[in-house]
């Protein structure tokens, strides 16, 4: 597998955000418009975005994107992926192909959708960081099932220390949504207390304790299920947070410190709708943000604002926005 860095030389680098998601080339399939083919998405893509819109200027090289591609990752992708200016590790092995899949909306209401991967998935692991600026970051962001996250915080732990590098870097946790059933919660809670930041969407918590859909939005339920993983401990010594996005309705972030804390969304009401053109990867954005506003010691509200930010910034087209510079900023 052949790899190349991108971005100062490896001793000047300081890289405070890291995805160990995946970047996916999705093919995009709406009711009555054409497809709309090499759209790069995925966890990876969208939670390094979140991060990369508060890395103005000569800051954007703070922020690491590890991309696993394959023989046919097109080369208008790698052009863009330059463009933003990061601590860029492509790794492209040339036997394989790059991780395709395949996203359609079953109707105009950006509710249900579906998705299937196209190809075998290229799934990046913290050994995809060694020999890379990317191993010593301040913050990583993962989507994972319990088990995998317990395995890869482990390896990562485990890296840093064979380079030598002592700190703890601030660990932000996407459960992989499958893994969010009610069978699951007990390994769930457990997983939690490896890392500093928990951040199911308000679904998906939801699935961990019971089967049924709610008939309506039920923030006190949602606070009482946030409570649940703080009783249990979610960190190092319970100092950790649990953020739940909850789209239109906002975010709440908690910890036994600052207790329970709305957030209202970018575009919270019917009259915002308009702005929105594709709600796919804003809450991997969100995360993004809200783990930068973290890292720069902001409160819990001042870090879900971050989030929201940037998760207003996915919404707005089809795919990732374009990067435009002017002379005052990046």
């Amino acid at each position: 597998m052949g790899s190349w860095f991108s971005g100062p030389q490896a001793p000047d680098v300081v890289v405070t955000f890291v995805s160990l998601g995946m970047v996916v080339l999705d093919e995009l399939r709406f009711p009555g418009k054409k497809l709309i083919s090499d759209v790069m998405g995925g966890s990876a893509s969208y939670g390094t975005l979140g991060a990369r819109l508060f890395a103005m200027n000569r800051r954007s090289t703070s922020i690491g994107c590890l991309v696993l591609a394959g023989k046919d990752f097109p080369e208008a992708v790698e052009k863009r992926l330059r463009e933003w200016n990061m601590a860029l590790v492509l790794k492209k092995d040339l036997k394989r192909l790059s991780t395709r899949g395949l996203l359609e909306d079953e109707d105009t209401t950006f509710g249900p959708k579906k998705f299937r991967y196209t190809t075998e998935p290229l799934k990046p692991l913290p050994h995809d960081l060694f020999a890379s600026p990317l191993l010593a970051s301040h913050t990583y962001h993962f989507l994972a099932a319990p088990e995998d996250l317990t395995r890869q915080v482990s390896e990562l732990l485990e890296l840093r220390m064979q380079k030598g590098i002592d700190s703890r870097p601030l660990l932000v946790w996407e459960p992989f949504p499958p893994a969010c059933q009610a069978e699951s919660l007990k390994s769930i809670l457990a997983a939690c207390s490896l890392v500093d930041v928990f951040s199911p969407n308000h679904l998906e918590i939801t699935r961990l304790f019971t089967d049924a859909d709610p008939e309506e939005f039920q923030p006190k339920v949602l606070e009482s299920y946030a409570q649940k993983f703080l009783d249990h401990s979610i960190g190092p010594h319970g100092k950790g947070c649990i953020v739940i996005r909850a789209a239109e309705h906002g975010s709440l972030s908690a910890s036994r410190a600052a207790g329970c804390i709305w957030s209202p969304a970018f575009y919270p009401t019917a009259s915002d709708l308009s702005r929105i053109v594709d709600p796919t990867g804003a809450g991997n954005a969100f995360i993004g943000g809200f783990a930068t506003g973290l890292q720069e010691k902001r409160t819990l509200d001042q870090a879900a604002a971050y989030g929201n930010v940037a998760a207003s910034f996915a919404l707005e087209q089809i795919g990732l926005p374009t990067l435009e510079v002017n002379d005052s900023c990046s």
